[in-house]
């Protein structure tokens, strides 16, 4: 199955088009095959640069950044999303065993309270419009981050639910091609039911 959005060869990019191709293959996410599609356009080019930033720099640590764009991912069924990862969050010490336990954090010994509020904060993204226009909820969440790291906390589960139902349609990768990379991928459906 070939995208929906026809991806740019490299002998069609521009330096500029090649640049962010090559830092997406360098630091893993954004990946390479979704910026081959996106730098087609300006606005795409200038998306990619800011979801840089926004995913590897920053305050709050990368690894939980990316346990929060993985587990928004997953519950979508984004098969592109769910199994692209972050070198720099490997790198930072983020594994695959901590990254799939996101999948059912609330029992998980390897997450961290602070990491478990991130992910919970995260979800409610995916829960709908309203979800996040609570006093409780910003209390819950100033118990384990700064008003700062609220703020990308936020635009980075925004961007992730946002961009990544756009990425799922362009079908990259099915959900059960992802399943065939991530066999731990294929209960996440009846999670994600059982959640709600």
């Amino acid at each position: 199955m070939a995208p929906r959005l026809k991806m740019l060869e490299r002998s069609e990019m521009t330096r500029t088009q090649t640049l962010l191709v090559d830092t997406c293959t360098f630091n893993g996410a954004p990946d390479a095959l979704i910026a081959s599609i996106f730098t087609r356009s300006e606005v795409g080019r200038v998306w990619l640069r800011a979801w840089n930033e926004v995913l590897n720099g920053g305050i709050v640590p990368v690894e939980i950044k990316e346990m929060c764009r993985v587990l928004l991912s997953t519950r979508h069924e984004c098969g592109y999303c769910s199994t692209v990862r972050s070198r720099v969050a490997a790198a930072e010490g983020l594994s695959e065993e901590k990254l799939m336990a996101t999948i059912e954090f609330e029992d998980s010994p390897l997450l961290s309270e602070r990491e478990r509020a991130a992910l919970r904060f995260a979800l409610l993204f995916h829960e709908g419009d309203d979800a996040l226009d609570s006093d409780d909820v910003f209390d819950a969440i100033k118990q384990h981050f700064s008003e700062e790291e609220i703020i990308e906390l936020a635009l980075l589960c925004a961007e992730t639910a946002g961009v990544g139902k756009f990425a799922r349609a362009l079908q990259v990768r099915t959900w059960d091609e992802a399943c065939e990379i991530q066999p731990k991928l294929r209960g996440q459906s009846t999670v994600a039911v059982a959640a709600e």
